[in-house]
């Protein structure tokens, strides 16, 4: 289990907030493989103080998806706060901070992972959120800016402040923001984290893609949970297959090729619903190159993938490669 103040996962392990991906479609799919929590896409605190955002398609909540949690990012602790509180009130059931993002853009503007230099901000920001609402409050850090030794002190001055305040999990990716995704996330940051603040909920991210290897540093960490970013993308049923390691199951879950096209065609059905017929198709590429990844002939059909135009051509390309009718 998973304790995230009030709420309780059956599992130790959710899907992760991704920019551009963990749509309605992405949701339901994990939760169809046993995912006990995801988030939507990351929101920029300006834009979640629109309340009308929360009338589109792809933020309003369906029964099903409870619990669900979203996450924004600034600078701003009024306005962090207030987006806190109409996250709260539009039905999300825990709120995320990010101070992490590793986009360039995102730090030019002196967001997200660029705020681990800012200690005092950030807790600034967190008192006033924490004040806002009920819901259970999560922080999402970078171990550092960069690997410098002011910023890596940076980082623990904030993790033992926000575990003083009460924080109700720490999410740590063992990487700095200089870093994006260079390299190897360090997963002894979360553990020694989890050493050092034993009442604190430390759930770890960071290079997490196969099922056997995720419950293997679950357990060497001794942290509490593990969040599932990039891992997720094209790749819905990770969730049932971390399932099945962490009970000690004999055979681990693996799609066959027409169970794969057939998860293809469901996620472009439920894409439908929140896109016309060409965005769907433009936008779902992206999620079709990794699909590709799970099948033996994964060159020749990622360019079928990435060359689709239209819904027609992207279920005649099911058909010829994953046996599906």
């Amino acid at each position: 289990m998973l304790k995230l103040g009030n709420i309780i996962l059956d599992k130790p392990f959710f899907q992760a907030p991704l920019s551009g991906y963990s749509d309605r479609a992405m949701r339901s799919l994990a939760r169809q493989f046993g995912c006990p929590l995801t988030f939507s896409g990351v929101m920029l605190d300006k834009s979640a103080c629109y309340k009308p955002l929360f009338k589109k398609p792809n933020y309003v909540i369906k029964d099903f998806e409870h619990p669900i949690g979203g996450q924004i990012l600034g600078t701003c602790p009024e306005t962090m706060a207030m987006a806190a509180k109409n996250l709260c009130e539009a039905g999300y059931d825990l709120v995320d901070l990010n101070f992490a993002c590793p986009a360039p853009k995102v730090l030019r503007r002196g967001r997200g992972g660029a705020m681990i230099d800012s200690p005092a901000a950030v807790i600034e920001i967190y008192k006033r959120v924490r004040g806002a609402i009920d819901c259970p409050l999560l922080v999402k850090l970078r171990s550092g800016f960069d690997n410098s030794s002011r910023t890596r002190e940076n980082f623990w001055r904030i993790c033992e402040q926000l575990a003083g305040e009460g924080v109700d999990a720490l999410i740590v990716h063992g990487r700095s923001a200089a870093q994006m995704y260079q390299g190897q996330a360090d997963w002894d940051i979360p553990a020694e984290l989890k050493r050092k603040l034993p009442r604190t909920t430390i759930i770890g991210s960071g290079d997490l893609f196969e099922a056997h290897d995720i419950a293997n540093k679950l357990k060497t960490s001794g942290i509490d949970g593990i969040v599932i970013a990039r891992g997720a993308i094209g790749n819905p049923w990770l969730f049932r297959q971390i399932t099945d390691v962490l009970a000690g199951t004999d055979e681990v879950y693996k799609p066959d090729l027409a169970e794969q096209g057939a998860v293809i065609l469901r996620h472009f059905e439920l894409l439908r619903e929140l896109y016309d017929s060409g965005k769907s198709i433009r936008y779902f590429r992206k999620f079709l190159a990794h699909y590709s990844k799970g099948h033996p002939q994964k060159k020749k059909v990622k360019f079928d993938f990435v060359s689709c135009k239209n819904e027609e051509q992207l279920r005649q390309i099911v058909r010829n490669w994953y046996d599906v009718e």
